[in-house]
């Protein structure tokens, strides 16, 4: 059997701000296809992503992938929530296929959002329903993942994955105004405006802090070395 998860853009180093579609397809003709129509369309080819998930040989046609954490893991700079990427990691691990465009301009934003939507890509909203149920009738709780998009908690593996981002991560928002059921749309966050709110929380935390130091030494409080 074959794990791949090298994708057509592995130097992709973050997001540089904008608009990101993201659709999720069960076969490799189809993502390849709809790569080309986006290449076609005008999409400069750095901003397209392929991930393709777990192939299994001819002789284990079907197979699912026992590893999981592996393909969370393999999606960490696709900046995703977490939950969104918990549901992609199992996708991959039941070797679906994975296509984003990030960064899309506005003119070129409906035609990537209906060739994402035309290609044979899908529902993983309901996808992710029939995984959880597949899950809980064969008493798999415990190895689950994070469920749909409108709930549920990451499985313990999972979790320990994440361990290796303990300093803040860019993660995109999920944009529920757009998009639509077979395609995701997320938007990363000003980089001005992240760095702004992060010094206003810094300033008010220094400012709290000399505030509470002042009080507590107004009240003859004593800091232990």
């Amino acid at each position: 059997m074959g794990s791949i998860y090298n994708d057509t853009n592995p130097a992709f180093s973050g997001p540089t701000g904008g608009s990101s579609l993201a659709a999720f397809f069960d076969n490799r003709s189809e993502a390849e296809s709809a790569v080309s129509r986006l290449e076609d369309a005008g999409v400069p080819v750095a901003r397209i992503r392929l991930m393709p998930g777990y192939e299994a040989d001819g002789k284990n046609a079907g197979a699912m992938s026992d590893d999981r954490s592996g393909f969370f893991d393999a999606l960490a700079d696709f900046f995703f929530p977490d939950e969104d990427r918990a549901v992609y990691a199992e996708g991959l691990r039941r070797g679906g296929f994975l296509v984003q465009v990030n960064d899309i301009d506005d003119a070129l934003y409906e035609a990537v959002h209906d060739i994402l939507d035309d290609e044979g890509s899908i529902d993983m909203d309901e996808r992710a329903d029939l995984w959880s149920l597949e899950d809980r009738q064969q008493g798999a709780s415990n190895t689950g993942f994070a469920g749909s998009a409108q709930g549920g908690e990451a499985s313990e593996n999972l979790a320990v994955s994440e361990s290796a981002f303990d300093d803040v991560r860019p993660l995109a928002m999920r944009d529920t105004a757009h998009g639509s059921a077979k395609v995701r749309a997320y938007t990363f966050p000003n980089p001005s405006t992240t760095s702004s709110d992060e010094s206003n929380r810094q300033s008010q935390g220094q400012s709290q802090t000399q505030s509470q130091v002042g009080s507590h030494q107004s009240q003859g409080f004593r800091r232990d070395h």
